[in-house]
């Protein structure tokens, strides 16, 4: 049963003057708003023990704490929390920046989970979004009803008291989630730094923490979800915390950066995470020629792919023989022509194989081959744009390593061991959907950001010592430009290479 963190409290309030027997369904008495002024107050807390649960009749003190926070073009709000409330800090802030980048449709529902102080929730409020809260924090449900009437912003009623999860599924109609997820590892040792209801708002849940638990109720057979549905979570990246990206990954959900912001040793982002293609279904084959010519007929809007189980007569660059071996993966997606407005077909191919290298442990050969440590190819990346307003990416990868006619192949059997194609497609599909689905509701990343991915997959490959030579010129490889070119360096000048045509790259010896 989802719940409280064990061994933890909850605070509730009295309803009027009847006697408490199931703190969990007192509701929250503050419902018309928040103390505008310092009090005390009478609440009952609730600790679970052996013997089942113990109520006592305790006073607390109420101190508030008023700021004001703006963001230009959008709004400013006053907000007042009070000593038992998470107030709006950095994280919170860059959650806010985020939300106010949103696109949304004209009837769109956001669902704001662990509401605190209520900013977030004004946030969308100003924008347009139609909000439902809520919190297990009693005193952030009346900190965000309250500061919601004090900015003037409708929807009180709709923010409610609950923990996550069966006392309030997420609604069928909502088109984004949020919740600055907990973050804190369980308090272990019992310090007592944090009052009860802090801990409860600000810890997070060992193996796999509040984000697994989400995902599992996102994938759970009694919610349906909009297949179009944009989940947004603030997560520590660094040192990863209990809620990993890595969950939703396997899951076959994409993601994007949104945001980050370091903390001394720390860094926490904004994630967004969406389900790749929005639920469009990968077209499978049995057999074919070839995925790039069977990809001719998909449409050239939305999220479209083709895999086989295998393929006879593949292609590579200059339309070469590529060696299909049985097994592999043979796969290509068809990508809006929208992409070439602002990148060039050249840092598009790079991009992919960075992606795809990053799926595979291995390293990328400018300008598309797939490699293993030694240098041995183990993939390819086919980059084509057409006349009729679409790109198309192919990638095949071996397996197996092999040897035939004097070609030499590895396979990711190397570097991941026994994995099946259809594994290693999910993982391709949502780290190339991550590039390049274009999602409504968010941006899609900088030119610099392909660039930089580009080179540092790159980089694994030249880490080796590799130089290049056109004709008599030896050169340096030391970037790459935003059109996908490799940048070298000889000894008199500085060239862009655009094609593979006259170069060798060689492993120096020095």
């Amino acid at each position: 049963m989802l719940g409280y963190p064990p061994t933890l409290g909850v605070f509730k309030r009295l309803a009027h003057s009847t006697t408490l027997t199931n703190p969990r369904e007192v509701p929250v008495e503050a419902g018309t708003g928040h103390p505008l002024q310092d009090e005390d107050i009478n609440v009952v807390e609730s600790k679970e023990c052996a013997g089942g649960t113990i109520l006592s009749r305790v006073r607390v003190k109420i101190t508030m704490v008023e700021e004001r926070f703006r963001i230009d073009g959008v709004g400013e709000w006053v907000v007042s929390t009070t000593n038992s409330v998470y107030p709006p800090k950095e994280d919170t802030k860059m959650l806010c920046r985020v939300v106010s980048k949103l696109t949304k449709g004209t009837s769109a529902n956001a669902v704001e989970i662990g509401c605190g102080s209520g900013l977030v929730s004004m946030v969308l409020k100003s924008l347009g979004w139609g909000v439902t809260a809520y919190d297990v924090n009693p005193y952030a449900v009346a900190c965000t009803r309250g500061n919601m009437d004090a900015n003037g912003l409708s929807g009180k009623d709709d923010i409610y008291e609950a923990e996550f999860g069966e006392d309030f599924p997420i609604p069928e109609e909502a088109e984004l989630i949020i919740w600055n997820l907990p973050y804190l590892e369980e308090d272990v040792n019992n310090s007592g730094i944090l009052e009860m209801i802090e801990d409860v708002a600000l810890t997070d849940l060992p193996h796999g923490g509040w984000g697994r638990i989400l995902l599992d109720n996102l994938e759970g057979t009694s919610i349906k979800l909009a297949e179009n549905v944009m989940v947004i979570l603030v997560m520590r990246t660094e040192p990863e915390g209990s809620s990993k990206v890595l969950d939703w990954e396997e899951r076959g959900w994409s993601w994007r950066s949104l945001g980050m912001e370091r903390y001394g040793s720390e860094k926490v982002e904004t994630i967004g995470f969406w389900r790749t293609g929005s639920g469009t279904k990968v077209t499978t084959l049995d057999s074919c020629k070839s995925t790039m010519d069977e990809a001719k007929s998909l449409p050239g809007k939305g999220w479209h792919r083709v895999l086989s189980r295998s393929q006879t007569n593949g292609r590579g660059r200059r339309k070469s023989d590529w060696i299909s071996k049985e097994g592999g993966l043979f796969a290509t997606w068809s990508l809006s022509a929208e992409l070439l407005e602002n990148m060039s077909p050249g840092l598009i191919q790079t991009s992919a194989g960075a992606v795809v290298s990053e799926v595979l442990s291995s390293s990328m050969k400018w300008p598309n081959d797939i490699v293993n440590r030694d240098g041995v190819k183990m993939g390819g990346v086919l980059v084509e744009s057409t006349n009729d307003g679409v790109i198309r990416v192919g990638v095949g990868v071996n397996k197996t390593s092999f040897e035939q006619n004097g070609i030499i192949g590895s396979g990711w059997d190397e570097t991941l061991g026994e994995i099946d194609s259809s594994e290693v497609f999910q993982r391709i599909d949502g780290g190339l959907s991550a590039l390049f689905e274009n999602k409504e509701m968010i941006e899609m990343p900088d030119i610099d950001f392909y660039s930089r991915i580009s080179w540092k997959a790159l980089s694994r490959f030249l880490s080796r010592g590799v130089l290049v030579s056109r004709g008599k010129e030896i050169y340096r490889p030391t970037g790459l430009s935003l059109d996908g070119e490799l940048e070298v360096v000889g000894t008199e000048n500085v060239v862009n290479l655009h094609d593979l045509e006259g170069i060798r790259w060689f492993v120096s010896k020095s």
